[in-house]
């Protein structure tokens, strides 16, 4: 059993640096630019023996007027409305800012399992924040720095709680999408038809070249503004990633899973490529290297023009 755990906050708190930390990778982009994260972004997530789902969500924006930074609001809470564990992410070194102050608000109407992360929490300075922190209404927060690991043993001890108490209260559907997820022996069973050119050696010694079981890696590639976010969204049948008139929208490439004939296909939504004579922005040669490095690792490329 599993479970999911959201990492939210306002912007530049350093919730990318904790998601990689969790999963043991830098697949998520990380900058001092604020707002770097706009979709959420999901992987598994483990400490020491616990093996868990986890959400990386963009900065919390105080906005309903429509507007990119509204949508990427939905986005967080609809990661908020499917995490069964919240991290409120703050930075410690800054102390409580009124975004703060506001996004507790919304914590708290959830009636989530929250629990207060103080971030940056490596020197000193950032013990005035802590205690500051207390004010937000979630009680004693943890200290922690992502970027140096510390901190973590405190993580898994509530991630071990919610564990235990999904087996407790028998909450096996909630989190058996997940659980799926990340689950290849549970992968149904794919019909194959196997020719000579798919085996490796000779005889009764002969083995498959690869894994018909393992899900497919389908990536979505084209220029910015092309339309790649809208036909994800279209297959999957929900807003799952942020689309709208701003080129560029997308930055992290997005793992989506799609179901298709009973099979489990990984859509992988990427941002936009343009010639390299004309990007010049750190951030966007950030994302046009997460979009290269996802071609790489593809089966499938679907150009979209």
């Amino acid at each position: 059993m599993t479970v999911t755990v959201a990492i939210v906050g306002r912007p530049n708190v350093g919730k990318s640096t904790l998601f990689n930390r969790l999963v043991g990778r830098k697949i998520a982009l990380v900058d001092d630019t604020p707002g770097v994260t706009r979709d959420r972004r999901e992987a598994e997530g483990r400490i020491a023996d616990l093996t868990f789902r986890i959400l990386d969500t963009a900065g919390y924006e105080d906005v309903t007027d429509g507007s990119l930074e509204d949508r990427m609001r939905q986005q967080t809470e609809l990661a908020i409305r499917d995490a069964d564990v919240i991290l409120f992410m703050i930075d410690a070194r800054a102390g409580v800012v009124p975004l703060d102050q506001r996004f507790a608000q919304v914590l708290r109407k959830a009636g989530k399992d929250v629990h207060l992360v103080g971030n940056k929490a490596e020197s000193k300075s950032a013990e005035h924040g802590l205690v500051e922190a207390f004010k937000l209404g979630f009680g004693e927060p943890i200290a922690l720095s992502a970027e140096h690991g510390l901190g973590l043993s405190e993580l898994y001890s509530i991630v071990s709680a919610a564990i235990d108490t999904a087996a407790e209260k028998k909450a096996a559907e909630a989190a058996s999408d997940a659980e799926t997820a990340g689950d290849l022996d549970q992968m149904p069973d794919v019909d194959v038809d196997i020719t000579e050119d798919m085996l490796e050696g000779e005889g009764e010694e002969a083995t498959l070249r690869w894994n018909p079981r393992r899900y497919l890696n389908v990536a979505i590639v084209g220029r910015p503004n092309a339309g790649k976010s809208t036909l994800v969204n279209r297959m999957v049948g929900e807003d799952r990633v942020l689309v709208g008139p701003e080129a560029g929208i997308t930055r992290d490439s997005i793992l989506v899973p799609w179901e298709w004939e009973g099979r489990v296909i990984n859509l992988v939504d990427t941002a936009g490529i343009r010639r390299r004579s004309r990007v010049n922005e750190k951030l966007e040669k950030l994302a046009v290297g997460d979009s290269l490095r996802s071609i790489q690792y593809a089966e499938v490329v679907v150009l979209l023009l």
